[in-house]
């Protein structure tokens, strides 16, 4: 079954992405769609490195602009990213809440030119994740609270018009949250990058299935809470990185999948039909 992988991140390393992309091509993802991703200091790859990368491989790669709201100059970033005709935008690291008005005029702009917006939702990667990103998070006064899943809610019914898609699934912290602003908003969809649906049991003798999936999880899907018609695959893969591999992310979204009992209909969505739709590319993959 053909993938469309909705969340690779873009490290600076122009030199890894022909590997990058034969790998991934190799275990059946077609196309990708490519942002940026802070660095140490808090800048990250430009829009113009961005779109470098993606003419190499314009029948893969799908390229969106990235804002960190209230730290750069957001708009001239979306005016850019329009300009070279990017698919939409990747939102994280605001310095407010992301329904604060003054950012409006940002959703505005990104509305009028049909993108797709993309925003981290949950507890983001902190000081256990390692010292790289202490330095700016600090300065920023990064919060996770100011990405939670219901901050989705208002834009989402201030801008119907636009296709807004939160990461992670609200991110371990917040899933009844995100699945309620996908129930009640139609332009709401979630990714589900990666393993948000199950967990690793401890004690299960070795040769035995440690995954199981969530019982909650579990319940929303059979309430029809959870509608996996709304959520695409995402690997968060960090393209520039020696020694990374598709194969933990497809092979954890193809247990989830199984193991939750979704439909074949709802793993083609999951896997391209969605993403797809959303992006405005190819064909349906028949479920």
């Amino acid at each position: 079954m053909k993938t469309l992988d909705f969340h690779v991140h873009y490290t600076g390393n122009a030199g890894q992405v022909d590997r990058f992309v034969a790998d991934w091509r190799e275990r059946g993802v077609e196309k990708a769609v490519l942002f940026a991703f802070n660095y140490a200091d808090g800048s990250f790859p430009t829009v113009d490195e961005i779109d470098k990368v993606a003419k190499r491989y314009p029948d893969f790669f799908i390229p969106f602009g990235y804002l960190n709201l209230g730290i750069h100059d957001c708009m001239a970033e979306t005016r850019k990213a329009i300009e070279r005709g990017f698919k939409g935008l990747k939102f994280i690291f605001p310095a407010k809440p992301y329904d604060e008005d003054e950012y409006f005029p940002i959703y505005e702009m990104a509305a009028k030119a049909g993108m797709v917006c993309l925003f981290h939702t949950g507890i983001v990667i902190g000081t256990s994740g390692g010292d790289y990103q202490n330095e700016y998070q600090r300065k920023w006064r990064v919060s996770s609270n100011y990405m939670r899943p219901a901050c989705l809610d208002r834009i989402a019914r201030v801008f119907p018009e636009m296709t807004i898609v939160g990461a992670h699934l609200g991110g371990r912290a917040w899933y009844e949250e995100a699945t309620q602003v996908m129930y009640w908003n139609a332009n709401v969809y979630f990714d589900l990058c990666i393993g948000q649906l199950h967990y690793v049991r401890r004690g299960i003798p070795e040769g035995q299935e440690q995954r199981a999936i969530k019982p909650r999880m579990q319940q929303l899907y059979d309430e029809g809470q959870l509608n996996l018609s709304k959520v695409v695959f995402g690997s968060d893969a960090m393209m520039g990185k020696e020694g990374i591999s598709p194969n933990w992310a497809m092979k954890t979204v193809q247990f989830e999948l199984d193991a939750i009992g979704a439909t074949e209909a709802e793993k083609a969505a999951v896997r391209w039909n969605t993403a797809a739709k959303i992006l405005g590319i190819g064909e349906s993959e028949r479920g």
